[in-house]
């Protein structure tokens, strides 16, 4: 999924986050762990349609915040440095209309 399209197609009812709730260990009577812990999850659920035959699939992707977080600090460190390129350019063509 390209990041730009979230908003369009969340809104169109074709993606959601999902969350998976943590699971506690249970054991049984005799002290046999029956069902494993484990951690919460988030996922974002994708929905699809079968252009021939019109069917919906779901495709599930987990998501990890850290590496989301980590890309919107790589995309603002990239939005600043074009914006200091565009405000040199925007220099350079003032200086040269008044020559």
């Amino acid at each position: 999924m390209r990041y730009k399209d979230w908003t369009t197609l969340k809104t169109a009812g074709k993606v959601a986050f999902k969350k998976v709730a943590a699971i506690d260990e249970v054991k049984d009577s005799d002290g046999i762990i029956t069902t494993k812990a484990k951690d919460a999850y988030i996922y974002i659920e994708k929905k699809a349609y079968n252009a021939d035959t019109g069917e919906e699939s779901i495709a599930k992707e987990n998501i990890n915040l850290g590496a989301l977080e980590q890309k919107k600090a790589e995309l603002t460190e990239e939005k600043t440095k074009i914006q200091a390129e565009l405000t040199e350019v925007g220099k350079m063509i003032t200086q040269i209309k008044k020559v």
